[in-house]
């Protein structure tokens, strides 16, 4: 196993440096955050992650993470910002087009903690909370932020008393709603979103509702739930197509190849990869691949090269990488063991690291130590658990907390 040294990986770092001073090829693109936010130049340097105190007997709030290999903090949590409330749920989170802002959402208090990043991004500081989004959106459980030019479109997985349809809304960059877009009767159920720009498509996807979620994992009705994929015109936000899935279908990922028309989802219940794909202008799915049983995929995120998807198996501890690059006919190539029921995953525009965090939702999670990990990815697409980066999450004045979904800058 090849053993990673400090000074091996600020090398590493450096060199990918010169490589980026030397030409454009190398673009630091986050492939799976909306293709309208601006891009990074140079590696990361500070990692925020949305997190849950543990126990929710304290409040709820961001952390900063020093990422940048030549800081003698690196590794290190560098501060944290409370909401100034406790219980929320803080899941998952965006930024703005422009990079200068961070939407974050919560679950189960319904508000949406809207952070300034730009001016500090060593202290980001609150700058607004949309907290009364049930009665103005008329609906509940803010899921993916998605950034559009000036514009921030929202997934909701409720309506605003906790059953269906969920569907979304869309915002004005500093908080003002825009418009609604509920979830078609027929398929209500709601979860991620993403859009192709350069075919005018938007995909949606299906997760269960609050009524379902907030409750402990051994109470849910696993009969309420979605399987449908929607399919969308991005620009009149008009319906098109309805697709059909196994059960509760999570993240969507289009293809990153101009015009390539078709794409990957992880469906949670059915432990498997399926296929989206446009042939003859209708979309069709079929399952891609068996993932094993009990492994519920929790996350799915690409490289940037389009030829790996990379799979968080959050009840078998492990993360699975497959080879992509033949769509109709995917492989496993790697597998890694982080930790403990790994979930988030995170990326880098180079394609050469992904951060991992270990918790899903309090009502999920099977373990009570949390941290956030990280895996350095070869050329070769082969993955290895980096042995000095390991950020526990149990230390905090208040206690251990949920560390959840994670964003660069």
């Amino acid at each position: 196993m090849t053993r990673y040294t400090r000074t091996d990986l600020l090398l590493q770092a450096m060199l990918c440096g010169i490589l980026l001073l030397g030409g454009a090829a190398l673009a630091f693109a986050e492939v799976c955050l909306s293709p309208y936010v601006k891009q990074r130049t140079g590696q990361e340097k500070y990692m925020y992650v949305w997190s849950i105190d543990a126990d929710a007997k304290d409040n709820d709030f961001l952390a900063v993470i020093d990422v940048n290999l030549a800081s003698p903090t690196y590794g290190k949590i560098l501060t944290t910002i409370d909401v100034g409330s406790k219980g929320n749920e803080p899941h998952h989170f965006g930024f703005t087009d422009d990079r200068t802002r961070i939407w974050a959402g919560t679950l189960f208090s319904n508000k949406i903690f809207i952070f300034d990043v730009a001016s500090d991004p060593a202290r980001p500081k609150i700058v607004k909370v949309l907290d009364d989004l049930g009665k103005t959106t008329g609906m509940m459980s803010p899921h993916t932020h998605y950034a559009l030019p000036g514009r921030m479109l929202i997934s909701f997985l409720s309506k605003a008393d906790g059953g269906l349809p969920g569907g979304m809304a869309e915002f004005t960059n500093d908080g003002q709603l825009i418009r609604t877009i509920p979830n078609p009767s027929s398929a209500p159920y709601a979860y991620d979103l993403a859009v192709k720009p350069d075919l005018n498509l938007m995909i949606t996807s299906s997760f269960v509702p609050y009524r379902n979620y907030s409750k402990p994992l051994s109470q849910w009705d696993m009969k309420d739930g979605g399987n449908t994929l929607l399919v969308w015109d991005f620009k009149e936000r008009r319906l098109l197509q309805t697709l059909q899935t196994g059960p509760v279908p999570l993240e969507v990922r289009w293809s990153l190849k101009p015009k390539a028309a078709y794409g990957f989802t992880n469906v949670a219940l059915d432990d498997s990869l399926w296929l989206f794909k446009r042939t003859n202008g209708k979309f069709t799915t079929k399952k891609a691949a068996d993932l094993g049983k009990g492994c519920l995929p929790a996350d799915l995120r690409q490289s940037p090269d389009d030829k790996y998807l990379y799979v968080s198996c959050f009840l078998k501890n492990e993360i699975q990488v497959w080879d992509v690059s033949t769509p109709e006919k995917i492989k496993l190539h790697d597998t890694i063991v982080p930790g403990v029921q790994p979930n988030m995953m995170h990326v880098t525009g180079d394609g050469k690291r992904m951060y991992i965090t270990n918790s899903l939702l309090s009502t999920m999670d099977q373990v009570d130590r949390f941290w956030v990990r990280l895996a350095h990815i070869g050329p070769d697409g082969k993955v290895k658990m980096d042995p000095f980066f390991n950020v526990s999450f149990m230390d905090f004045p208040s206690g251990p907390a949920r560390a959840h979904d994670m964003l660069l800058y």
